[in-house]
């Protein structure tokens, strides 16, 4: 599984919840790259699909969203190792948020990585009581989603773009799964 490790101002149950949603997406999907992105905080779902190309509501070319590198507070890149059968961190991989004169677009997921999980997570989740997570995965089909999350007593869905509570609420089910097999 991949670790979420906490950070400065970072909740633990934020990040756990993260955790297992990623991991869960990640093994339905059978994805055998990830890049792990955290950024400073908070962030909206307009972020989704930025300078992406849509047809109905449907991506035809995903890019990586232009978040300044300022705001990335790290970037971790893993690698499937069938023979182990677990993620082995590889270091940062391919960087992906550049410092770009001007407003030019940034590079298209699939220049990339023919077949990688992309995801993005908000930092500084203990005090802002917020948090936001995006995925995009590369390859054949394109795909894309947008959740984010408020804490109250617990950890809940706040809004979603791009996915239903149901296939989050799965997501999180089969991480959860693979934490007691780990166990």
């Amino acid at each position: 599984m991949i670790e979420f490790v906490p950070a400065e101002n970072d909740d633990p149950a934020f990040l756990a919840l993260a955790q297992r949603i990623v991991n869960g997406a990640l093994s339905i999907f059978e994805m055998r790259e990830a890049y792990l992105i955290q950024v400073d905080n908070w962030f909206d779902h307009k972020w989704l699909g930025w300078w992406s190309s849509w047809d109905h509501k449907k991506v035809r070319k995903l890019r990586v969203p232009p978040f300044t590198p300022n705001r990335v507070r790290s970037q971790k890149h893993f690698i499937w190792d069938t023979k182990r059968s677990c993620w082995t961190f590889t270091g940062q991989g391919k960087p992906l948020h550049l410092w770009q004169p001007g407003r030019r677009p940034s590079k298209r997921i699939d220049e990339l990585s023919e077949s990688a999980a992309f995801i993005w997570y908000s930092g500084n989740t203990l005090k802002n009581r917020a948090g936001s997570m995006m995925l995009y995965l590369s390859g054949g089909e394109l795909y894309a989603w947008y959740a984010s999350f408020r804490k109250a007593e617990n950890w809940t869905v706040a809004d979603e773009f791009g996915i239903t509570r149901r296939e989050l609420a799965s997501f999180e089910e089969r991480g959860r799964q693979m934490e007691l097999v780990q166990a």
